[in-house]
């Protein structure tokens, strides 16, 4: 039976079998996270990790001692991983305080938000003519379009299969698993991304062509990975001089220009994007540019328009009414 004094690594499948609703990317970074705490425990205690190591003060110890080494966001991780850990140990009653989260308190280590950049007008079209060239610039292109025109994840984009693609119904598939909230979802296919990617399947993808083979592969017709995808950025950074280029710039880019172009309402860009709560929206869209605010309509359009819909006697401003009006009306 399972108490304080259990190791806490061996705990961990335990754990995840029942945080089945977790995708494998997180699964991954909680394996990470618990393993850094453990080795610390071990070196800082002089003994391997149990699992009564969960509570308030090794913990804050510990958050404190990864955000002054290396960074607020990797304590946050753990901060997360551990939360979670904690309220599953409760739930199962090896470890609590009366029967709450040993962690409850513990606050989450506060991280600047740095403001994510998105990709200019003039970068952006930049881009999309570098991609195209080379061996592979049909398929880059046609990735570059994907992610611009539907704000995919990597992971999302490496795991995306031919029968996720319907170019009739222009809608992309979005598998449950490839997801980091483990929910499917169908984007919509953009005119400009819809004519790449049916050039690119149909005149120059390599390998299989079954409905469960993947939509982009390499030279060989394997299916590429999200390695891939990040060491492509990587070269197409150093081709159009773009800094800090990555994938998930375009998906920054994507919820920028969708806000922009009007392409549908707050909640149209919640569900495009796979994201599950408003936040995610404000800190991926970023504002229009300056020149585009100015063209828009006056903060009195609407109060004006309003006005001319009304019939003429509406129009008019009240009359003030004569003292003989008023001794009438008593």
């Amino acid at each position: 039976m399972r108490d304080s004094h259990a190791p806490l690594v061996g705990t961990m499948e335990s754990f995840l079998l029942h945080r089945h609703d977790l995708s494998p990317a997180t699964m991954v970074n909680y394996r990470i996270a618990i393993a850094a705490f453990a080795s610390w425990c071990e070196r800082v205690l002089e003994r391997p990790a149990e699992i009564g190591d969960v509570e308030p003060g090794t913990v804050e110890q510990y958050l404190s001692e990864r955000k002054a080494t290396v960074s607020a966001q990797t304590a946050r991780s753990a901060w997360v991983a551990l939360r979670s850990v904690a309220r599953f140990l409760a739930e199962q009653r090896i470890h609590h305080d009366q029967g709450q989260s040993m962690l409850r308190l513990v606050r989450m280590p506060k991280v600047k938000d740095e403001s994510r950049r998105a990709l200019t007008d003039d970068e952006r079209w930049h881009l999309i003519e570098r991609s195209a060239e080379g061996e592979s610039g049909k398929r880059d292109s046609a990735i570059v379009w994907t992610l611009l025109g539907c704000g995919l994840r990597r992971e999302e984009l490496a795991g995306l299969r031919l029968g996720d693609v319907d170019l009739t119904e222009r809608r992309l598939h979005v598998r449950a698993a490839t997801t980091k909230s483990v929910h499917p979802r169908d984007v919509n296919l953009p005119l400009e991304t819809l004519k790449a990617l049916d050039s690119y399947i149909a005149d120059h993808r390599k390998g299989d062509d079954g409905p469960e083979d993947a939509l982009f592969t390499d030279r060989y017709g394997h299916a590429i990975t999200g390695n891939a995808v990040r060491k492509l950025f990587e070269r197409l950074e150093a081709r159009s001089d773009i800094r800090g280029l990555c994938a998930h710039m375009l998906r920054h880019t994507w919820a920028t220009n969708f806000h922009r172009s009007r392409s549908g309402t707050r909640f149209d860009l919640m569900v495009e994007g796979g994201w599950t709560t408003g936040r995610m929206v404000e800190r991926y869209t970023k504002a229009r540019p300056f020149e585009e605010r100015r063209k828009a309509p006056s903060p009195f359009t609407a109060s004006r328009n309003a006005r001319k819909e009304k019939r003429p006697s509406e129009k008019r401003p009240p009359q003030k009414r004569s003292a003989l009006d008023e001794k009438r009306i008593a």
